[in-house]
């Protein structure tokens, strides 16, 4: 468990990364990458607070590179199999 909670602050990471070039929250780049796919219509989101739905706002017209896509793509297939204990 520890393993993939390394690996999905990594991920958080890079998504922080990416925001800060756009004024953006690493939570609008996960929802930018997740509409990206032409059969994803929507993206169920919620916040607990005012500040938090505000920073979510900005993920609904805000597309990403082919670079970045590709940066988080390469990310994701080489960490969906790693195991924990090969990981650590």
């Amino acid at each position: 468990m520890v393993v993939r909670a390394k690996i999905l602050l990594r991920l958080v990471e890079l998504s922080k990364n990416i925001g800060r070039h756009y004024g953006l929250s690493a939570g609008e780049i996960a929802i930018a990458w997740t509409l990206r796919l032409s059969a994803v219509t929507g993206a169920i989101v919620g916040g607990r607070s005012s500040n938090q739905v505000d920073g979510i706002v900005g993920a609904a017209d805000f597309r990403l590179s082919e670079d970045e896509i590709d940066g988080i793509d390469r990310f994701a297939r080489a960490n969906v199999w790693v195991k924990e204990e090969a990981a650590a």
